[in-house]
């Protein structure tokens, strides 16, 4: 496995470190890192110790869920995400053009009041990306009040080629070569997954 240890992060530059938050504000932000990258990674285990605190642990997906990468998916989800979005999630996947969407998306009977419960990830990376949240609006704009969020994780999978992956230092915006496809596969994708499963309500 790997271990990164990191202390005294800006020792050397001071300057750096007055821009820093609350010990317990910037540890929230790793931990926000972490689960991003646990969620796209399954079948491997995470752990994070901080001050001597345990703030993460999730170990590897169990052996008998490695030949079925949706329940391993929805396991790993489930526990970061809360049982509740696994007992209500509807699986998504779904093709176009060289695209693929995966995930599973929460019924719109299960929603917040932000939009922090919603992961995003393209070929396999964590991003923040306003197209990819605008999509995802569009898609239960007719399920959900204006103010109502829902909790989603989809998996975007892209050719290289039509993506661009450095319009953001931090790597956390892209831009696709059409917009529009990308766009149309989300809504779409989401709209017939929730309308097949119209009669379900959130436990």
């Amino acid at each position: 496995g790997t271990r990164v240890e990191v202390r005294d992060l800006f020792f050397a530059t001071p300057a750096r470190l007055k821009f820093l938050k609350e010990p317990r504000t910037e540890s929230g932000h790793v931990a926000d890192a972490l689960r991003r990258l646990a969620m796209a990674h399954p079948a491997i285990g995470f752990r994070l110790d901080s001050d001597e605190r345990t703030l993460i642990d999730l170990p590897p997906a169990a052996p008998s869920l490695i030949d079925s990468s949706d329940k391993m998916r929805l396991a790993r989800l489930g526990a970061i995400m809360g049982r509740e979005f696994a007992d209500n999630a509807v699986a998504i996947d779904a093709n176009r053009e060289g695209f693929r969407l995966s995930g599973f998306a929460g019924l719109p009977t299960l929603n917040r009041p932000s939009s922090q419960h919603q992961y995003l990830f393209v070929n396999g990376r964590p991003v923040r990306d306003k197209l990819l949240v605008g999509a995802v609006r569009g898609a239960y704009q007719d399920f959900l009040a204006r103010d109502r969020h829902p909790m989603v994780a989809l998996f975007l999978e892209a050719p290289t080629g039509m993506v661009d992956v450095n319009v953001h230092p931090a790597k956390t915006e892209v831009r696709f070569r059409d917009a529009g496809i990308v766009r149309g596969l989300i809504v779409g994708a989401l709209r017939t997954a929730l309308a097949a499963a119209g009669h379900r309500a959130s436990m």
